[in-house]
């Protein structure tokens, strides 16, 4: 089936998902008539502003329904999910949004992809906000170029303009508003959409108007977390690096366009210990050990210059790997560059080879480490470990006090794929059996379990 697939025009292709994401609009009547609903998307954070978002709508009582990559909620009910997919196709979204009205929900949260929205699979959904946080190059082999892939995230703001349902959320009607970070460089592109309101979050931007930007007076970024002014009041955070501000803004600015005072989430925002995967921390004996989901050259380079700035290691003691198929290849010395660049030991594993042999991405970050080390004359140790559980313990047992071990590319994700099986995989319960079983452990509080009635 996949190598037929891959034999049809792309037109074709679409048109399937257009045509299926009509049937199931139909079957359940339209439910995103009946329902606000909000797109996020970008090339990171989409998960984090999404979770936190239903996070904080749940604390302030308005039933929400949440759809990502790794959850999906309907109100407090966690649902499996059970594909590798962001936006899966044959009307998913359109039975989560009938299944969301069915249960009160007022909100509805979706994660859109570039490869989603590309192939339509958000067509026949009503959107009342569309948010931009950020473009960086991610699927170009796929989408052909940079400027189709962007063209791709468009079009969720093409189908903003084309949404008409006029909708309320408690008495409070909702514009149909687009939502953008002004310090990307590509803000100017989706402030180009129409709607009938523009709202934007910056660090450094001034010239938006004042009463639509979300621009912090002063803001603080440490190992402890995040703090910052907004409307003259104090907002705190556990959330790390300045990227996790970019994320709480977008999501203030979401809350925002719902008529929500910011007065009300300060206290909950608190208690947002964020989600699994994404810069998680697990403190081990003298050292600690962060799992994260970056797989772009970008994230991966704000996350090791984050590590560095925050806790001052003494070595940053870094897994590595790449996805395969026909997911850009061009990143892979990339990633083998930055890996030289900033950290003091290397191991390259298994991220999902999915039906290429895994060498061939070893060699591809060994050739991007090498080609660095070799430019500046310098020596650092690198391994290649195929397998990840052993790669994962390697790092751990050459950890020592003052180190910071950081795993890059699975994050929160329940598998790992070689093609032609597909194994069950956890990083963070990899982790602590590691650390576990060499005697490094160091218990602590458990963060990431996921609720909206107790701290995570």
């Amino acid at each position: 089936m996949k190598k037929i697939r891959n034999l049809l025009p792309k037109f074709l292709i679409n048109f399937y998902h257009f045509l299926w994401s009509f049937f199931f609009a139909l079957v359940n009547k339209f439910p995103s008539k009946k329902i606000i609903v909000i797109g996020i998307t970008g090339t990171k954070g989409k998960s984090t502003v999404s979770y936190l978002t239903y996070f904080l709508l749940q604390r302030l009582g308005f039933k929400t329904a949440l759809s990502s990559s790794d959850f999906i909620f309907i109100n407090e009910k966690e649902k499996e999910k059970k594909e590798r997919l962001t936006m899966p196709g044959r009307g998913f979204l359109q039975k989560f949004l009938k299944e969301a009205e069915d249960e009160g929900c007022e909100v509805a949260i979706i994660e859109c992809t570039s490869e989603g929205l590309w192939q339509n699979r958000h067509a026949f959904i009503d959107f009342d906000i569309a948010v931009f946080l950020n473009l960086h190059p991610e699927h170009i082999e796929h989408h052909g170029s940079y400027e189709a892939y962007r063209k791709a995230k468009g079009k969720l703001f093409k189908a903003l303009e084309r949404s008409k349902e006029r909708k309320s959320l408690r008495g409070f009607n909702i514009k149909k508003t687009i939502i953008v970070n002004l310090d990307d460089f590509e803000s100017d592109y989706f402030l180009s959409f129409k709607a009938e309101q523009k709202i934007a979050f910056s660090l450094e931007a001034k010239n938006f108007d004042k009463n639509f930007l979300l621009r912090p007076e002063g803001y603080k970024v440490s190992k402890n977390g995040i703090s910052f002014k907004l409307e003259g009041k104090e907002f705190n955070s556990s959330l790390l690096g300045k990227a996790n501000l970019y994320n709480i803004l977008a999501s203030l600015s979401i809350l925002k366009a719902l008529g929500v005072s910011l007065n009300l989430v300060i206290e909950s925002l608190k208690e947002f210990k964020g989600i699994p995967g994404r810069m998680e921390v697990i403190e081990a004996k003298g050292f600690k050990v962060v799992i994260d989901y970056a797989h772009t050259p970008e994230s991966i380079e704000i996350l090791y210059k984050t590590l560095l700035d925050l806790f001052k290691p003494k070595r940053l003691l870094c897994l590595v790997g790449s996805s395969g198929g026909i997911r850009d290849k061009w990143k892979r010395p990339k990633i083998g560059e930055l890996a030289a660049k900033y950290c003091s030991y290397i191991v390259i594993t298994d991220e999902d080879p999915f039906d290429e042999p895994p060498e061939n991405i070893h060699k591809a970050i060994e050739i991007g480490v090498i080609n660095f080390l070799n430019e500046y004359n310098v020596k650092k140790p690198v391994e290649i470990i195929p397998d990840r559980k052993e790669a994962i313990s390697r790092l751990i047992e050459i950890a020592e006090r003052g180190d910071v071990v950081v795993t890059i590319g699975k994050g929160n994700e329940k598998s790992i794929n070689y093609g032609d099986k597909i194994l069950p995989w956890n990083e963070k319960e990899t982790v602590l059996s590691a650390l576990e079983s060499l005697g490094k452990n160091k218990k602590t509080k458990n963060y990431s379990k996921i609720s909206t009635k107790t701290s995570l």
